[in-house]
């Protein structure tokens, strides 16, 4: 796969190797110099999702609005309960 540095020195990983490889906006990597090869690496993130004291806790970063989304999901339960009572 051919690459080109920019006057800055980057480099664009294409976006089917990137997905393939589940690199992300973010990701941290580790850049390894072999001889005349460089090996970029991308640095596996710790489990978002830990147990404390039996709980399990998010520590990942959080994409779109948390807002939004409960307000969605308060919707969709709401409709749920209506439609249990008018089969009852």
């Amino acid at each position: 796969m051919l690459a080109t540095l920019d006057k800055f020195g980057r480099v664009l990983i294409p976006k089917k190797l990137r997905d393939h490889l589940g690199i992300k906006p973010d990701t941290s990597i580790n850049i390894v110099k072999d001889g005349k090869r460089i090996i970029i690496e991308a640095i596996e993130d710790e489990d978002p999702i830990i147990n404390k004291n039996g709980l399990l806790i998010f520590t990942g970063k959080l994409q779109g609005n948390l807002e939004t989304e409960l307000q969605a999901d308060r919707l969709r339960r709401a409709k749920s309960l209506l439609n249990r009572e008018n089969e009852l």
